[in-house]
């Protein structure tokens, strides 16, 4: 009896350790819907007429709500969800599955969106005193 205890606890131990290993990995696998607009390593832009959609909607004061995926050099997906309340942009940063960045996810709010050629950025964020930059298409 004490044997098969013993074979018990090593095994559900083994199966924590493997699944929070496949944790990190399966974070990898983040696939983008269809309505994000991602900003990819090579310089596409993919629903940049949404982003454009949510930047108006910020001037004329509709609600509005958008996510932006970005990729860093190494493939790993960073989140940044903005939410236009009326008066605010309010922006949640998820750094959570980039292997190297912070792995942390910060809100904070900013007063409006910056576009210089194929730039975007926001301004007038909290913390931030150059632009907060969001996305580019090359």
């Amino acid at each position: 009896m004490i044997r098969y205890l013993g074979f018990a606890t090593v095994s559900i131990i083994f199966l924590l350790i493997v699944g929070c290993v496949n944790m990190k990995t399966d974070s990898k696998n983040f696939v983008p819907s269809d309505t994000d607009i991602v900003n990819t390593n090579n310089g596409d832009l993919k629903n940049e007429t949404r982003l454009k959609e949510f930047i108006k909607n910020t001037e004329t004061g509709k609600k509005d709500k958008i996510r932006v995926v970005a990729y860093t050099k190494e493939g790993d997906p960073l989140l940044t969800d903005l939410t236009y309340n009326g008066e605010q942009i309010e922006i949640t940063d998820d750094t959570t599955r980039d292997e190297y960045g912070r792995g942390e996810i910060n809100t904070f709010g900013c007063e409006k969106m910056l576009v210089e050629g194929t730039k975007y950025s926001i301004i007038g964020c909290q913390g931030y005193e150059i632009p907060y930059y969001l996305a580019e298409r090359r």
